[in-house]
Order: structure tokens, then C-alpha cells, then sequence
């Protein structure tokens, strides 16, 4: 399965390693935690084995899978929901999912929003966005050895081409 020293991505905290296999007794039973740190929020968890399938743990992507990462940003995935609550609800939805192409199409979606809107975003969609950029550039930085600073500019200049600049 996993194995200390892997890199990981935790569905809505982003990309981590993990640093240890302990083994605690709760309650008189002995459970196998995988203890999980997140480098970009200086952040340790535990996760129990036993939950680790329904977690939606994985190993970060793999410099072959760029381009598929370059297209979402640049594309997006067309929404048709005009309610703003809906809206938030639906990209929140995408960003729990841990899927890096989920995030990216929320990267892509709201930059083009942004940039359609002479008032920005609302302030969900903003947060949203955030998150999005975070939970990218957190795997960015694992599994292509970039800096934090080269993985936001790597986002930016590929939704700056989606947009024609």
C-alpha cells in the first residue's frame, strides 16, 4: 500500500509524506496509524490504516501527468449553475474530491470568472480558488521538486494562456 517516505495527497489538505507507521492501543486494541505531514501548513495527522481506502489517500502525480494537469488549467469544465451558493458548494464538492484535476478546473473556472467580473469574486469563490491553488501547489512541490513560488507561477502562466495574455 503505503510506505513511510511516500509521498501523498490527503483529499482537501493537500500533499503530504508520510513520516511515520506508528501503532497505538485504543480502548485495548492495537491500530496502526499513518502519521501524515503537510510541508505548506506545517501540519502532522494521524490516520488510522483501516481507513485509509475510504480516506481517499494517494500518491501524488507523476511529472507524465503535466499535461493533463496543463489542459484543466487552461480549459476548465463548463458549469452551468448560476445560484452563487450552488455555485461555491459545487467547487468546495470538487476540492474534497483530492482529484488534481478537479482543483484545476476550479483554478481555471474562477480565474475566468475573475477575469470576466469587474468586481472579482465573491468572497466563497475567492476562498475557493485559494484552496485550489494551495492544494496544487502543495503537489507541485513534492512531486516536481519545485519551490513554492515556481508552482504558483507554474499555475499562473498556464490560466494566463487559457485567457489569451
Amino acid at each position: 500500500m503505503f510506505n513511510v517516505g511516500d509521498h501523498v495527497v490527503y483529499p482537501y489538505h493537500g500533499a503530504g509524506t508520510i513520516r511515520d507507521i506508528e501503532v497505538k492501543e485504543v480502548l485495548g486494541e492495537k491500530i496502526s496509524y499513518y502519521v501524515l505531514y503537510f510541508p505548506l501548513n506545517d501540519v502532522t495527522l494521524m490516520l488510522p490504516e483501516d481507513r485509509i481506502n475510504s480516506s481517499g489517500l494517494r500518491k501524488v502525480i507523476e511529472e507524465n501527468q503535466l499535461d493533463e494537469l496543463i489542459y484543466a488549467l487552461q480549459n476548465g469544465v463548463q458549469t452551468k449553475n448560476e445560484n452563487p451558493k450552488q455555485y461555491s458548494r459545487e467547487n468546495e464538492n470538487l476540492l474534497k474530491s483530492g482529484n488534481i484535476i478537479d482543483a484545476a478546473h476550479v483554478i481555471a473556472n474562477l480565474s475566468l470568472k475573475e477575469f470576466e467580473r469587474t468586481n472579482g469574486l465573491h468572497i466563497q469563490d475567492r476562498k475557493n480558488l485559494d484552496k485550489a491553488k494551495q492544494f496544487i501547489v502543495s503537489e507541485l512541490i513534492l512531486a516536481n521538486n519545485m519551490t513554492e513560488e515556481e508552482a504558483y507561477e507554474f499555475i499562473d502562466k498556464n490560466i494566463q494562456i487559457s485567457q489569451g495574455a
